[in-house]
């Protein structure tokens, strides 16, 4: 008599059990697992792998297995390189095995990867096994939530900043006003209240760009075009070229923009002011010569299921480290002595409720590129 648990398993024909054992050799398990694994011997050579982990590397398993460690990963011939992929000294000295995150080979890519020594039964160590799980999209994710959060903090702070300011700064104003009323145009208080006011006035737009930034976009969808939108941001921006010419700066500015042009629902105002936003930031980031490219084309998206717009504008200024790189979109961080920090956060804002996204490349020295993706058709979305 069987008890409800056997009756429950499946019974396979004995033909069909043995052709199911015969498939499920420790090889093709070992290839099935999504975690990425692989085996080094003591004096760090790959002695095998699966196939996940030649996907996470990326390289073939035929470049892969009996290599040195340090000829696959690629710091063999790198001065100071740490071989993050090196089994044998991820473990500590008791031979007890952690998870370590790791950059990957991909930019952007980040790795998780826990090492076990592999024992033979005296309890030598003979081997390493090496687990990485590609966490990159994990870690997107918690970045989004934690910018989510900083927004959330951000506008909680900007509302209160500009309740407490605001009201003072008004009766300041007030008070200034009527101190030059008394005043006669010639009398040199007066030239110096009116400069008073006019900081007064500086305050109060900084106070009313930092809740504009704050409170969820309003956007204003319609069939607009985008190229003209983006001239209008790099006229404005040669504007600024020619006033950086006169502290001994020549910068540059071309725009080049596909001939037909491209026409879908936006808010050009906002695309505008994003783009202008980024044309502020190449300008600054430029010392001394240099140059400014604006390309504006349309094409396929990159997994190829639609159209894409792409905004890109790329300097040859001063950079942004790596170690910067991951903050820029962080409200209140800048890269620039006088930056406020508020400019890449509303263009981030602009381009996702368009349902698209900002990427951006740099290297310290050489300049940088950012670049506005937005679908061809674009849904209006809420401000996140």
């Amino acid at each position: 008599m069987t008890t409800n648990e056997e009756s429950s398993l499946p019974v396979f024909p004995s033909s069909q059990a043995g052709e199911c054992a015969a498939l499920l050799t420790w090889e093709t398990l070992f290839n099935a697992i999504e975690d990425g694994i692989c085996v080094q011997s003591l004096d760090s050579r790959i002695v095998c792998a699966n196939r996940a982990f030649a996907d996470i590397i990326g390289a073939p398993l035929e470049q892969i297995i009996g290599r040195a460690c340090a000829e696959v990963f690629g710091c063999a011939n790198e001065t100071g390189a740490i071989p993050q992929f090196c089994a044998r000294l991820a473990i500590d000295e008791t031979g007890r095995a952690e998870y370590e995150e790791i950059s990957g080979k991909q930019p952007g890519q980040r790795l998780r990867s826990r090492v076990s020594p592999v024992r033979n039964d005296s309890g030598k160590i003979i081997a390493y096994l090496m687990v990485v799980r590609d966490m990159t999209e994990t870690v997107a994710q918690e970045r989004e939530i934690n910018r989510r959060q900083q927004s959330a903090r951000f506008g909680e702070l900007a509302a209160s900043l500009a309740h407490e300011i605001k009201n003072p700064l008004a009766g300041i104003q007030g008070a200034v006003d009527i101190l030059i009323q008394r005043r006669t145009p010639n009398d040199p208080e007066r030239r110096l209240l009116e400069g008073v006011r006019g900081e007064v006035g500086r305050i109060d737009a900084i106070i009313r760009s930092m809740l504009d930034r704050a409170r969820p976009g309003v956007f204003n969808f319609q069939t607009a075009s985008v190229n003209a939108a983006a001239h209008r941001a790099v006229t404005l921006a040669n504007h600024q070229a020619k006033a950086a010419s006169t502290r001994g700066r020549q910068i540059k500015i071309e725009f080049i923009a596909d001939q037909s042009p491209i026409v879908m629902n936006i808010d050009d105002t906002q695309i505008e002011d994003a783009l202008h936003g980024l044309l502020t930031n190449a300008i600054e980031a430029i010392d001394g010569h240099g140059s400014v490219i604006v390309r504006l084309c349309e094409c396929d998206n990159e997994d190829g299921t639609g159209r894409e717009v792409v905004i890109e504008v790329k300097d040859n200024g001063r950079g942004i480290s790596e170690e910067d790189l991951s903050r820029i979109f962080s409200p209140f961080f800048s890269t620039n002595p006088n930056g406020a920090g508020l400019g890449l956060p509303a263009v981030r804002r602009v381009a996702r409720a368009h349902g698209g996204r900002v990427d951006v490349t740099s290297t310290s020295g050489r300049g940088s590129t950012f670049t506005i993706r937005l679908p061809r058709e674009v849904m209006a979305l809420e401000d996140k």
